[in-house]
């Protein structure tokens, strides 16, 4: 009883936005503990092909694609956090084809009176989340060439930057979308 009280405190104090690798391990050693390990869940377990890649797998994967970076060959806690590394360093990515997969976003600012699109894609945890702006290429109007909102989208596009109203935001330009 001791032990799960200290690991929901644990899990309480470990899961606001951010690293949730603590609370990742934490998870991982709490299953296997509580998961009778027989011959075949041990295989099926350590098998490379049930196994999220680590990060030099995932660079690996992005290697000599199609993109730059491919954000739908990730694992939700990697691609988490390629996403918070192109929105904090955005200066990194400038020019790089990128394609990524999550839920279809629109906003509409009466300030600017721009519209704005994005892919969502939520983090391991389930708490937070990140965005990418996309400006589809050619002549789309809102909401008749789009899907519902919520959606999920895979988008490409190249990665840029802009400022607006004294704000740094970043965005794929030149996008292509699909539905899935």
């Amino acid at each position: 009883m001791k032990k799960l009280i200290i690991t929901a405190a644990a899990l309480l104090c470990l899961t606001a936005c951010g690293d949730t690798s603590k609370v990742d391990d934490l998870i991982s050693k709490e299953e296997k503990a509580a998961a009778p390990q027989t011959e075949s869940t041990a295989a099926s377990t350590t098998s490379p092909a049930n196994a999220e890649p680590t990060l030099d797998e995932a660079a690996k994967l992005m290697e000599g694609g199609e993109y730059d970076i491919d954000l739908t060959v990730l694992d939700s806690t990697l691609c988490y956090a390629q996403v918070f590394d192109m929105v904090n360093y955005p200066e990194n990515y400038t020019g790089k084809s990128v394609r990524m997969r999550g839920n279809m976003a629109y906003f509409s600012d009466e300030k600017t009176g721009g519209e704005y699109f994005a892919v969502i894609i939520p983090d391991a945890a389930g708490c937070c989340a990140q965005g990418i702006e996309f400006k589809l290429a050619g002549d789309y109007k809102y909401p008749d060439d789009y899907p519902e909102l919520g959606t999920v989208i895979t988008v490409t596009g190249s990665f840029d930057s802009y400022e607006e109203l004294g704000n740094k935001y970043i965005e794929l330009v030149d996008a292509k979308m699909t539905v899935g």
